[in-house]
Order: structure tokens, then C-alpha cells, then sequence
């Protein structure tokens, strides 16, 4: 018995040790994804894109880049879906002014989707050069998609909650130091 006091001693003390460092990073992590937010352009809109996954909540910056761009790929991927439907629906309409906008919107958001697969993609080989241009590439999209349409729009919402994810992404990106 008085051998395996020690062993228990130990075995105790390791699991406390391991128990608070376990709840430390958590904390720190959770602390981050508050980070991102505070410096983007709309907190509450970030909070709220963020904590939309479940697996924000004690996240490393890998995780919340996934959950950024995959929030800002999702995000373009349907509204291009939804600008092909209207095209669709009033092609039949003739050459109006906002059906030769709504082409060319189809065609920045192509360009966005290509910009944001190209960033997940970077993430899963861990090839971090880049991010934050690529947000930017994809912000830049929206604003052009929303200059040829036109302000306000049926797209304006649209536009303006994937340029606010791409800021998301932007600070994400910065987590990512390259030389």
C-alpha cells in the first residue's frame, strides 16, 4: 500500500495539471475567436458567423480559418446560385441594364468561389502564403458585383454579408505570418 501511494500522488497531480492546462487553452482559444472579431468591421456580425459553428468554442486559428472561409464559401457559392436563377428567370426578359449587371455579378462571384476554394485549399496543405490576399481578391469581387448591378439591389444584402466574411477571413488570414 505505501508503494502505490506515490504512484496515486502522481497520477493525481498529472491529471490536475493536465485538467487546467486543457481549460487555460480552451480559455485562450475562445479568447481568439473574440480577437477576430475585434478587429473586423462588424463584431456582432462576426460573433454571430463564428459561433454559428458549433466547434468555434475553444478553437485554434486553423479551426477558425476553416469556419471563415468555409462561412464565406458557402455564403458566395449561394448567391451565385441564386443570380444564375434569376438570370435564368428573366432571360426571356431581353438585354435590360441590371439582367447585363447580373451577368457580370455571376462572373465576380465565379471569381470569389475560385479565390475561396483556393483558400481552403491552402489550409488543408498548409500553404499560408497568400490568405490575406485572397480575401482581399474576394472582397474586391463583391464590391465589383455591386457596382454593376447597382445600389441598392436584391443583392445588396448579399453582397455586403460575403464582404463582411471576407474581412473575417482577412483577420483570419493574418493569423497566418509568411515571409
Amino acid at each position: 500500500m505505501a508503494d502505490f501511494l506515490p504512484y496515486a500522488s502522481m497520477v493525481c497531480c498529472l491529471t490536475s495539471v493536465l485538467f487546467l492546462s486543457t481549460s487555460v487553452a480552451a480559455a485562450g482559444t475562445t479568447e481568439l475567436a473574440t480577437q477576430i472579431c475585434r478587429n473586423t468591421t462588424s463584431y456582432a456580425f462576426c460573433q454571430e458567423a463564428m459561433y454559428s459553428d458549433p466547434h468555434a468554442v475553444g478553437a485554434d486559428r486553423y479551426v477558425l480559418a476553416y469556419i471563415a472561409y468555409r462561412q464565406a464559401y458557402l455564403n458566395a457559392t449561394d448567391t451565385a446560385d441564386y443570380i444564375a436563377s434569376e438570370l435564368k428567370s428573366m432571360e426571356s426578359g431581353g438585354a435590360s441594364e441590371f439582367l447585363t449587371g447580373l451577368r457580370k455579378c455571376l462572373g465576380y462571384y465565379q471569381e470569389a468561389i475560385r479565390r475561396l476554394a483556393e483558400m481552403l485549399g491552402n489550409l488543408d496543405s498548409e500553404t499560408f502564403y497568400g490568405l490575406d490576399e485572397l480575401s482581399i481578391d474576394v472582397e474586391n469581387s463583391v464590391r465589383s458585383c455591386e457596382a454593376s448591378v447597382g445600389r441598392p439591389s436584391p443583392l445588396s444584402k448579399r453582397n455586403e454579408d460575403l464582404a463582411k466574411l471576407s474581412n473575417i477571413c482577412f483577420v483570419v488570414s493574418k493569423l497566418y505570418i509568411y515571409l
